[in-house]
């Protein structure tokens, strides 16, 4: 009877050595698991984030390049006019002199 409970006892200590090697085994698998899914959600993340970044840098460069084209327009039509009125002006300018010279 004793030699059957010291059996018994061992083959439960081997039982939860067996269930301890299994559940520290199950621990690493998921703390692995763990690792790998997070070092793929900042990989995610990263990309998302350079994505993001260089569509506002697009945008920017967009916005830059139609703000000098809006100004290079304004200027152009500021030197049309500037031309336009030193014609006008250019007979009234070249009377005013020949009067001078006369």
């Amino acid at each position: 009877m004793v030699e059957e409970t010291i059996r018994t006892i061992k083959e439960t200590e081997n039982e939860a050595e067996g269930i301890i090697k299994k559940a520290d085994a199950a621990c690493t698998e998921i703390l692995d698991n763990a690792k790998a899914e997070a070092a793929e959600m900042v990989g995610r993340a990263e990309a998302e984030a350079k994505s993001e970044a260089a569509a506002a840098l697009e945008a920017a460069k967009e916005a830059g390049r139609k703000s000098e084209q809006e100004a290079m327009d304004s200027v152009e039509k500021e030197i049309a006019t500037l031309k336009k009125d030193a014609l006008a002006k250019e007979s009234e300018v070249v009377s005013a002199v020949i009067e001078e010279l006369v």
